[in-house]
């Protein structure tokens, strides 16, 4: 019989109850302390020959009172304390991991630490794993081996206070280098993030990002920012660490985020890694499942670098998945556990006999029942068997809980309505009327839930009274025509939510992720709209398809040969504004033997690739036995049109799983719901509007590989702000039209005069960069300077700049915005360039160039006049097209930043709504 979870802690210590308390009274009798917990390595133990250590950090409290505190951090380092030292867990005996918390954490603390723990005693058969939960952050790179210019910080509970910096990237790199030298076994796990600009205001989200802002660069400090042998890298290791493995919650440009007091990164994690399988699961498995559950709360992105092969920790063998035990039989069952995410009521186990052993514990034959939780009391919970197989044993003490489907809350969606004293904010009379359709409708009163403070979605106004949803980052994701339509929506948002948490159950017969391969495929060239300019780049299956905008689509599945048996496949297609689509829309039957394949483009099951642009998207394909059919259209469909089908296998476990407060309220079953193994594969994608930017002139990629070059047919329509009255707008709109008719050389680059009598003749003769962006300002109608006066690149740098008149300095600012203008000088040259900030984030530019650094050994004319270009191989935004040609001024337009501030100044939706309909020009400007 399995130790009880409480049993466990109990022999661990006072450390690990503060784990699980909040609270152990130290010798001071201080009980804020949070002590650093078995980090003796005098006491390590050895199994099999070689011993298995970590060092797990958790920061959620900081001394600097300007960082606000987090909730998740603590309990995110329990949580892998748990998976690493639990039972059926990973084998890494208590004594050998080291924990700090909170006050504990701090920076040379950690440093110590790291020394002590881990890289003093490794020997090279040893396995290593550090991992850290808090805020990061930024500081700009001082020896040029980034290539976004900034290298990535981790914030410890003392960071900035006094002279302690920020632990950067650099550091972090060459401590792990040290480790490197003795064992090879390194996992390193982050979940923090160096970027959290995209969701709404902690008053207003769910979510909390771990970011925050950049170090400044005079801080000071007793810690060098710069270690002499940068890593040269984008992620958080350098590639010249094999053997070194990075899972991080968030990839470059992208937040990190917690909820609930959890971070989700680890909650995705830890819920995958605690499965068991017939084989050790690898990382690139870890990979693969990870993302699909991270989806179905946050708009993150998690990265994943190293020899992803391996087997996870090393590889240590596990009979059982981590899971809860059955402590005591009766009306109700008496579970304990650690807590792990998705418990809490309504959450649905799976109950197996105390010897079930490996894949065993994810097949529902071999289950003896299920059952629902309808009370949690921390580490305890109590739950009603809702199905009993008598085949298999009646359920007694010792018996395995797995975790099958999650609490209530997980299908879900609080709705944040805008108050009527915000920008945008509802009226009174028409936010009472929301609530009312919401409670009126059968479906969207059970998951939703509307409320004027925290939500994960948002409900606001345009200027012209549309009703518009915004997701968790904080993009729009629904313009309603109508209000009534906004209770069918938000529910199908609810139910997209709820399915993106699903796993499926496949023994020792199939694999999620990998027995469905999956992948979204062009459709025929009779299929394709007018619209579509882009080029299409196949993917592999399973892995995230680019969809460049307009083009259509449509989805191919394959049965991995290895399938034991033929499968029955269904897809539901999970759209970001709230569409729900199930596959196959005809309602036939798709029946797969190992090795076939089907294509999903029967009438109606073409796809087309639509704003909103850069927000992922999720295919989930479902492969099901022959003797356990779905009627997957029927989770599209609304409560009157299901009602009266019969609820068998599969399909009646998830419909109770999408409809909260029924699971555990029916009587006992008399068999189990489901007993076959079933799997499913998430697929992603996403739309781009210049999906191709990298290469010039249609030439494909890989052929450049220096310096900066045009981005041909760059669609600036993403970045137009839904005000054309904006100033953003409209200058936007001008250099759009002058890069747009320089492409064929219309407007070549020439410094000249310009005192011929109009401007087209002025732009016969050609135009440079400073007097386009002067162009772009003054034909827009809006005011460059006092007297409108065009300036040369060196007079637009200095304390005494006319730019002074209309712009305020960003020079110092460390994010970049659409519109500001830079200006770089070489001092040797005496002479200088100028460009507009298009994209920070993808680094590209606007402006007129004298060449365009195109290759002069390829096929392909230079294109000298105003372009888009993509500032590719430099390391940052502080010099242009040579070493000496150096960033001098930054320049805000007082207007823009006006209009940032109210909304009116970011990028909308409007420019883009007919950008498919051929009879609307596709949208153009």
């Amino acid at each position: 019989m399995l130790r009880s979870y409480v049993q466990q802690t109990l022999v661990i210590g006072c450390g690990v109850l503060w784990l699980l308390m909040a609270g152990c009274q130290d010798e001071g009798g201080s009980s804020l302390s949070s002590p650093a917990i078995g980090c003796d390595p005098d006491r390590f133990v050895e199994t099999d020959g070689q011993r298995r250590v970590a060092l797990l950090v958790g920061v959620g409290q900081y001394r600097n009172e300007l960082i606000p505190d987090l909730k998740g951090p603590s309990k995110d380092a329990r949580l892998i304390y748990d998976l690493l030292t639990g039972p059926n867990g990973y084998g890494f005996p208590e004594e050998n991991v080291c924990v700090l918390l909170d006050d504990a954490a701090t920076t040379d603390a950690f440093r110590k630490a790291f020394d002590r723990v881990l890289v003093e005693p490794a020997r090279e058969q040893d396995v290593a794993v550090l991992f850290f939960a808090g805020h990061g952050s930024q500081t700009r790179d001082l020896d040029g081996d980034e290539p976004d210019g900034w290298d990535e910080t981790l914030m410890f509970h003392d960071s900035r206070v006094g002279t302690v910096r920020d632990l950067s990237d650099d550091e972090l790199n060459a401590m792990l280098a040290r480790l490197h030298a003795k064992t090879r076994n390194l996992t390193m796990i982050v979940d923090s993030c160096n970027s959290g600009t995209v969701t709404r205001a902690p008053e207003a989200g769910t979510t909390i990002a771990r970011f925050f802002t950049p170090m400044e660069d005079d801080a000071g400090g007793s810690v060098a920012t710069v270690i002499a042998s940068g890593d040269a890298s984008p992620s958080w290791i350098p590639t010249s660490l094999p053997g070194l493995v990075a899972l991080t919650a968030a990839s470059d440009g992208n937040p990190a985020l917690e909820k609930d007091g959890r971070g989700l990164f680890t909650s995705a994690l830890t819920q995958v890694l605690s499965q068991v399988g017939e084989h050790p699961l690898t990382y690139a498995q870890v990979a693969r499942q990870v993302p699909p559950l991270l989806a179905a709360e946050s708009p993150q992105i998690p990265y994943f670098q190293g020899d992803l092969r391996g087997a996870v920790f090393g590889g240590a063998m596990r009979a059982r998945p981590v899971g809860w035990e059955v402590r005591a039989v009766g009306e109700r069952l008496e579970l304990a556990g650690p807590p792990l995410p998705g418990i809490g009521l309504g959450a649905e186990f799976r109950i197996y006999g105390g010897e079930v052993a490996g894949a065993e514990a994810h097949d529902p034959g071999r289950a003896k029942g299920t059952a629902v939780v309808v009370e949690t009391r921390g580490v305890n919970a109590w739950a009603r068997v809702t199905a009993v197989d008598v085949a298999q044993g009646p359920m007694v003490p010792g018996d395995l809980a797995v975790l099958v489907r999650p609490q209530d809350d997980f299908t879900q969606i609080r709705v944040r309505l805008r108050p009527a004293a915000e920008p945008g904010g509802l009226p009174a009379a028409r936010a009472a009327a929301l609530v009312r359709s919401i409670e009126a409708d059968p479906d969207a009163r059970l998951l939703v839930t509307l409320t004027a403070g925290a939500g994960d979605f948002e409900l606001s106004v345009d200027a012209a009274d549309q009703l518009l949803l915004r997701g968790p980052e904080n993009r729009v994701r629904t313009r309603y025509e109508r209000d009534e339509a906004v209770p069918r929506n938000l529910w199908q948002h609810a139910r997209i939510r709820a399915l993106a948490h699903l796993s499926g159950e496949g023994g020792a017969d199939f694999v999620d992720q990998d027995t469905l391969q999956a992948r979204l495929v062009p459709a025929p060239a009779a299929r394709q709209s007018a619209c579509a300019r882009g080029v299409w780049t196949q993917a592999e299956p399973n892995q995230e398809q680019v969809v460049p905008l307009c083009h259509a689509w449509n989805l191919e599945v394959t049965l991995d040969a290895s399938a034991p048996v033929p499968l029955l496949i269904g897809a539901l297609v999970l759209s970001s504004d709230g569409g729900l689509f199930a596959l196959p829309v005809d309602r036939q039957t798709i029946r797969l033997g190992p090795g076939e394949r089907h294509l999903f483009a029967a009438r109606g099951e073409t796809f087309q690739g639509v704003p909103p642009l850069d927000v992922v998207e999720r295919i989930l394909v479902f492969g099901t036995q022959e003797t356990n059919p779905v009627p997957w259209h029927l989770f599209a469909e609304e409560a009157s049109v299901r009602q009266g089908v019969a609820l068998t296998g599969l399909y009646r476990a998830l419909d109770r799983y999408l409809t909260p407060g029924t699971r555990g309220a029916v009587p006992v079953a008399d068999g189990p719901i489901e007993d076959t193994t079933w799997t499913l594969s998430a697929l992603p994608m996403r739309v781009e509007a210049n999906s191709r930017f990298l290469a010039p002139g249609g030439l494909g990629t890989g052929a450049i590989d220096r310096r900066e070059y045009t981005i041909a047919n760059f669609d600036v329509r993403p970045y137009l702000p839904d005000k054309r009255d904006s100033a953003l707008h409209q200058v936007l709109a001008v250099a759009d039209w002058l890069a747009g008719t320089s492409a064929e050389d219309g407007f070549s680059y020439k410094q000249h005069a310009w005192n011929k009598g109009s401007d087209r003749e002025n732009l016969a003769l050609g135009i440079d960069c400073s007097r386009a962006i002067w162009f772009a300002f003054t034909r827009a109608g809006w005011s460059y300077n006092r007297d409108d006066r065009y300036l040369t690149t060196a007079q637009m740098v200095g304390d005494g700049s006319p730019m002074a008149d209309r712009f305020d300095s960003c020079l110092r600012d460390p994010t970049l915005r659409i519109g500001d203008v830079l200006v770089y000088r070489d001092p040797g040259r005496g002479d200088g360039h100028v460009v507009m900030v298009i994209d920070p984030d993808k680094r590209i530019a606007w402006g007129s160039h004298g060449w365009d650094g195109t290759p002069r050994d390829l096929p392909v004319e230079p294109d000298t006049g105003v372009e888009y270009q993509k500032i590719k191989y430099k390391p940052d935004w502080e010099r242009w097209d040579r070493a000496n040609m150096r960033l001098a001024a930054c320049w805000r337009y007082r207007p823009f930043a006006e209009e940032y501030l109210t909304g009116r100044g970011l990028p909308g939706a409007d420019a883009l709504s007919f950008a498919c309909d051929p009879n609307r020009r596709c949208g153009n400007l």
